[in-house]
């Protein structure tokens, strides 16, 4: 019996130490390009699944000053071929809402690409579905900053079941299906 609650004591630190140094990851103060965070999809290769290509796609992502998962979502937009600048922003509130997003479609970064706004860390396979279909839109957003995202960790599959939002020119959202 004691031996039981131990494990889970040991189980349950451990899960704590994670949660904890994924948050600090977050809010550690990256003055320089930092190197990604290790996540699922940099370790073992998850997202090798994902045949999305964005070679020749140029993307300038603004991010929250010191917000380390958003260098780890720029690094996968670059293995699947993408050209991306990051820079940290202090007042990326107001691009965003520049850019036709609202604060409830809101995460840690706001990118763009091709005359598109894309919040947060949407998957390749979303945004390479606008750009071919070239919609009506202010851009994409996954509000908030789920942890089985790109940048965050998961796997593709995982990814293909993140609630995306297509965000109309208005500001409205609505699900985009990929």
């Amino acid at each position: 019996m004691a031996v039981g609650r131990i494990t889970s004591r040991v189980g349950l630190g451990l899960v704590l130490m994670l949660s904890w140094s994924t948050l600090l990851s977050c809010a550690a103060d990256d003055t320089a390009e930092p190197s990604p965070r290790p996540t699922a999809s940099s370790v073992d290769g998850a997202d090798a699944g994902e045949d999305v290509s964005l070679t020749g796609v140029t993307i300038e992502v603004h991010n929250d000053p010191g917000c380390g998962c958003c260098t780890s979502w720029a690094e996968y937009l670059r293995r699947h071929g993408a050209a991306v600048t990051i820079s940290e922003d202090p007042d990326r509130d107001a691009f965003r809402a520049a850019h036709g997003i609202g604060d409830d479609a809101a995460s840690c970064h706001t990118a763009l690409v091709d005359g598109y706004a894309i919040e947060g860390h949407v998957p390749v396979t979303a945004i390479r579905q606008l750009l071919d279909q070239r919609p009506k839109a202010a851009g994409l957003a996954l509000p908030g900053m789920p942890v089985d995202s790109p940048g965050m960790g998961g796997t593709a599959s995982d990814w293909i079941r993140l609630p995306v939002m297509a965000v109309a020119t208005d500001g409205s959202l609505s699900p985009f299906e990929f």
